[in-house]
């Protein structure tokens, strides 16, 4: 089990998971909206990353399809990987002044994208790769800060112990940052197709390490919503 201690709990405070676990400092940028056009977003996201600024942005992209996600208004969002903050900082930095950022900014606006919004997070828990599935269960819950070490416990123990009988791929659950007026985490499950992902759901609720879960942590969340997703395209980093 790899469970990795966020930069954002030593900066500020959150309770570690354990003293011994290194720190991870990728930073997850979410940033949602309504495409009307979606296939003007993926135009308009080829051109930039054509482009030398595009070539040069410090960041691996995801663009994924909002499937059913109850009553958020958003349609689509992009999920930038950054390493670093110093990526972070060249990403707004390109899209604040090198001509292709602003150039597809504008793309977007004409396509009449209207973003919903945005949040930046990091991995408390990651298991499997992520970036190899395609479509994902995303839970949004709130967890106070004085719960978080005893939510994330008991949910690697029921995930060490449904994945003994469960096929289960990529899985995690991740603490939002900045950005956190609806919920603190999300959790998710991921999976090679939508056939998939059902059998892995319909398997680990099943399970009785799910129900030990649920009992264990009925006073420490609050289920926010629960969205399924799908990547259409990614954009690997390029310098």
């Amino acid at each position: 089990m790899k469970l990795f201690v966020t930069l954002l709990a030593a900066l500020f405070s959150t309770l570690a998971l354990a003293d011994n676990h290194r720190p991870n400092s990728k930073y997850y940028g979410f940033y949602h909206f309504i495409a009307p056009d979606p296939a003007a977003v993926v135009a308009a996201t080829d051109k930039f990353y054509a482009s030398d600024c595009g070539k040069a942005y410090p960041a691996d992209v995801g663009l994924a399809e909002e499937v059913f996600n109850g009553a958020y208004q958003s349609t689509h969002f992009f999920i930038n990987t950054y390493q670093n903050a110093e990526d972070q900082q060249k990403a707004a930095e390109i899209f604040r002044s090198c001509p292709s950022g602003l150039e597809f900014l504008a793309d977007l606006n004409a396509a009449g994208v209207i973003p919903t919004r945005e949040y930046l997070g990091f991995a408390l828990i990651e298991e499997g790769d992520w970036n190899q599935d395609m479509v994902f269960a995303k839970f949004d819950v709130i967890i106070e800060p004085q719960n978080q070490r005893a939510y994330a416990a008991a949910y690697a123990k029921m995930m060490s112990a449904a994945a003994e009988d469960v096929g289960l791929r990529s899985w995690g659950n991740d603490l939002v940052g900045f950005g956190n007026d609806m919920f603190t985490n999300w959790v998710y499950l991921g999976a090679e197709n939508l056939v998939q992902l059902d059998q892995i759901q319909q398997a680990l609720f099943a399970h009785p390490a799910y129900a030990t879960f649920a009992q264990e942590t009925s006073g420490m969340r609050v289920n926010v919503n629960t969205t399924q997703l799908q990547f259409l395209k990614a954009y690997a980093r390029q310098d």
